[in-house]
This record gives structure tokens, C-alpha cells and sequence, in this order.
């Protein structure tokens, strides 16, 4: 068994060594002590881990194991190969969702603070660049449920395309919605349909436009308070 499986092995339930039963907070642990014979403990909620949530291909537990955090198996976490740091962030990844789309229950996220939302929205957050109360969210607080809503808050819904518009060095610009960019390519399709794709040299200018790119750049800069207090400023908004 290799670190990464031994420490995910962890976070089974006890009984049957599966993902399914009790939500996360209450799932017993397997101790691996050097004889292999588990012993049952009870750890921290994986659904309210800042660490677990915030983690993108172990970027975040990678960083935390490295600082030495006691594992219960006794497996040095400073140990970890990148590829187990990225296979264990996968299972916790996965354990989050499964427990989301089976016995994970909602309780009340209308614990902020409705005027520190609204100066939020209309402050560093930034919100009221392209959203008003009174205009697009105007009644939002009856047409969702408080999960819901948060939800459509902190990911929402992509209704416009991102465009593009590609200036070569011996050509007009092109716009169009974007088909496909990479390192090396970008491609887009014009208002009649046509489809254009040029390689990505240094005389290339490119203009990106993603209708959700501010959403996107504050996912990194949320605090809870700031998500709480939104959804619940969005909530009074009826």
C-alpha cells in the first residue's frame, strides 16, 4: 500500500471500508498502526475543511503536509510524493462530492450579516459593476432558497459566451465567440459562423472576454463572512 492510499484509507468508513453512510463529520477514521488493526477515532468536518475546499490538485494539502501535520497511520506527511499529494486530494476531492449528492444535510446559511453583505456588494467585492437590486437581482430573495441561492452566487450559470478578438500582424481584427486557446493555438467562431484559428506567435494580439472572469477571481478572495453575509443581504432582496 502506498502513503497516499494508507492515509486515504483513513477516511473509510469503518464498516465496510466505503464512501457511503454517515455524512463526513461523523465518519470514523482507521487508525493503520505498524500491525495494520484499525482503530476507530472521529475527526474534523472534510465539508468545512478550508484546506480540502480550497485545494486544486493538491496545491493547498500539498503545502499543509509539507509542514509536518501528524498523519494517524504515523507515515511522515513531509514524505508524500507530489503524485500521492494529487491522488489523495483526488480522493478527498471525490469523498466531498459523494457526500454531497447523498447525506449531507444543508443547515441554515443565513448566518451573516445583511448591511455588512450590502456594503460588501457594494464595496470590495465589487458587485454592483454588473448587478443592481433593483435591475437583474431585483426579487431574488423569493425565486431561490437560501442554498440555492448561494450556489448561484458563488458559481453561477455561464448564459453569455466568452469572445474573443484576434489581431494579426498583417490582417484586421476577428471577433467571435472562443472555440478553443491554448499555449500554442486560438481559435473562434465569427458572428456568420465562419471559423477562424491562428498559431500563437509574438506579433498575435488576443482579447479575452469572459463575461465570468470577476466571479472566477473572487473565489480566491472570499472569506466566509463576505460569502455569508452576500447571500444573506441577496436573501433580503425579495
Amino acid at each position: 500500500m502506498n502513503a497516499a492510499c494508507q492515509f486515504s484509507l483513513l477516511v473509510f468508513n469503518g464498516d465496510d471500508y466505503s464512501t457511503s453512510g454517515s455524512p463526513l463529520k461523523f465518519r470514523p477514521l482507521l487508525n493503520f498502526s505498524g500491525t495494520d488493526t484499525p482503530r476507530l477515532v472521529f475527526q474534523t468536518d472534510l465539508m468545512r475543511s478550508v484546506v480540502v475546499l480550497r485545494d486544486r490538485y493538491g496545491t493547498e494539502i500539498g503545502s499543509y503536509l509539507r509542514k509536518g501535520h501528524p498523519t494517524q497511520s504515523k507515515f511522515p506527511s513531509t514524505n508524500f510524493t507530489p503524485a500521492e499529494v494529487q491522488e489523495l486530494s483526488h480522493f478527498l476531492k471525490d469523498l466531498v462530492n459523494q457526500t454531497l449528492r447523498s447525506t449531507y444535510q444543508i443547515q441554515n446559511v443565513l448566518t451573516g450579516e445583511p448591511k455588512a453583505g450590502a456594503a460588501y456588494f457594494n464595496g470590495d467585492g465589487k458587485c454592483s459593476t454588473c448587478h443592481s437590486p433593483a435591475g437583474d437581482l431585483a426579487g431574488i430573495g423569493k425565486k431561490y432558497d437560501p442554498p440555492t441561492l448561494q450556489q448561484r452566487f458563488l458559481l453561477p450559470r455561464r448564459s453569455l459566451p466568452v469572445t474573443v478578438t484576434v489581431t494579426s500582424p498583417s490582417g484586421p481584427a476577428v471577433s467571435g465567440e472562443l472555440v478553443q486557446m491554448d499555449d500554442f493555438n486560438v481559435s473562434l467562431r465569427d458572428s456568420s459562423g465562419e471559423y477562424h484559428s491562428w498559431k500563437r506567435t509574438p506579433g498575435l494580439t488576443i482579447v479575452k472576454n469572459d463575461p465570468l472572469a470577476a466571479h472566477v477571481e473572487l473565489l480566491d478572495k472570499y472569506t466566509d463572512k463576505n460569502i455569508h453575509d452576500v447571500v444573506t443581504y441577496l436573501e433580503t432582496l425579495k
